[in-house]
């Protein structure tokens, strides 16, 4: 039976791998709708998080990121999901027993339209953030001057917000 360690660092190898695989799609020379060298096309489909507190895990990133809720299509009671993005999709799952510790290295990261505005937002929301040193209050300029910020939501898990290039600054 695997342990509930070995099964966070499996979902946190599978999550690192499903990004590798984003990005290498992302940056292929091959139109979007051909195949890659691997012969799939793959892209991120949803980001999944098990929580103590549905209620309060969905108040928290409806206030905070504004997600819109979408249909559930497990239909299960303790499950809801929201919208990231144009297609990719936060699952949020209530669980009866939660037993983790998710390092700061294996997190979500969100890109904002408006990184000065987001930030005064969780500031006045007196949300606690960091950089990525663990400096509070801080945030981090990447060398390709992306800058980030991360905190933590009600369970635990780490979020990084940045100013990436999504939206063609």
């Amino acid at each position: 039976m695997m342990t509930n360690k070995l099964f966070t660092y499996a979902v946190a190898l599978t999550v690192i791998a499903l990004c590798f695989f984003s990005c290498v799609e992302k940056t292929s020379t091959t139109p979007a709708n051909s195949e890659t060298v691997s012969g799939f096309q793959v892209a991120i489909d949803h980001y999944a998080i098990n929580v103590a507190d549905l209620d309060q895990s969905v108040a928290f990133y409806q206030e905070v990121f504004g997600l819109k809720e979408i249909k559930d299509g497990t239909e299960q009671p303790h499950i809801r999901w929201f919208r990231l993005g144009t297609s990719q999709e936060l699952h949020i799952i209530e669980v009866d027993s939660l037993d983790k510790k998710i390092p700061k290295g294996v997190h979500i990261a969100l890109a904002v339209g408006d990184f000065d505005r987001f930030r005064e937002s969780i500031e006045k929301r007196n949300l606690n953030y960091y950089d990525w040193p663990g400096s509070a209050s801080q945030i981090s300029t990447r060398p390709d001057k992306v800058r980030q910020l991360y905190f933590q939501d009600p369970d635990g898990y780490w979020v990084e917000v940045n100013d990436g290039n999504q939206f063609n600054h």
